[in-house]
């Protein structure tokens, strides 16, 4: 399985944007159905070449510098606002009927839930796992990870956390090994858009085997290789030490949701 990387997953999120598939859009390229689907998920190739890029750039209208590796200095993120789901009016949910009056009685209406100046932000059905790794089989379907719900959140508010709101996910936590900070069930808010370990924080990772919450911390004055710690809070579990290019860090979780 490859990982999720800021050029993959603004792809994915460019796609779903437009509506479209990965299939569709490799054939689009001139490409075998496939070609994307494996380019996401299984890493081949590995980066992708220059005139796909430009052939990207040109059909989602923005930079080809968004599809380069994050590790190529000449990387750029998605710029704010190219998403429609970025617009100042997110797309408006169905609309629900009425319930029926009783005879005689005027109808019963019932006002839309405002949504101007509110953020769109998808949650996906990975768990990860606070524990020893939750495998997130969905990953692997064709079209790429598909929303199972959205949160909305006021743009203003979340203006004051971070620069990139896009790079926002929403995940679900399972297992024991972070409580009693994060208990199994609630949900996090995620930083896919920070991936490298400092400062010192909880982050979803993959460590080999499935998706975990750990928190990281850089060994200073370990630097060939640089190392890093991975630790949980609730004391029954271990504290090991992994090198860092080892470790596939897919975001640093900002925030969570908790019942009081």
């Amino acid at each position: 399985m490859s990982v999720l990387t800021p050029s993959r997953y603004a792809l994915l999120r460019l796609i779903a944007d437009a509506g479209s598939n990965l299939k569709a859009e490799s054939l689009a390229l001139g490409r075998n159905h496939a070609y994307l689907q494996q380019y996401i998920h299984k890493g081949t190739p590995q980066r992708l070449p220059e005139d796909v890029r430009e052939a990207l750039a040109r059909r989602f209208a923005v930079s080809a510098n968004v599809f380069r590796d994050d590790t190529d200095p000449n990387w750029e993120p998605l710029a704010p606002g190219t998403l429609h789901g970025t617009d100042q009016s997110p797309p408006r949910r169905p609309h629900l009927a009425a319930p029926r009056a009783p005879f005689g009685a005027a109808p019963v209406e019932r006002d839309p839930p405002p949504t101007e100046g509110l953020f769109r932000i998808p949650e996906y059905n990975v768990a990860p796992q606070a524990g020893p790794g939750a495998v997130p089989s969905h990953v692997a379907v064709e079209d790429g990870p598909q929303p199972v719900d959205h949160w909305f959140l006021p743009r203003r508010f979340l203006g004051a956390f971070t620069d990139s709101p896009e790079s926002l996910v929403v995940l679900r936590v399972a297992g024991d090994s972070m409580e009693p900070d994060y208990q199994a069930g609630e949900r996090v808010l995620v930083d896919m858009g920070h991936r490298t370990p400092s400062p010192p924080g909880v982050y979803v990772l993959w460590d080999g085997f499935g998706l975990v919450l750990k928190r990281l911390e850089i060994v200073y004055g370990a630097t060939d290789p640089v190392m890093v710690q991975i630790m949980s809070i609730n004391p029954g579990y271990p504290t090991y030490t992994r090198a860092l290019d080892e470790v596939h860090i897919n975001g640093r979780v900002v925030g969570k949701w908790v019942w009081k």
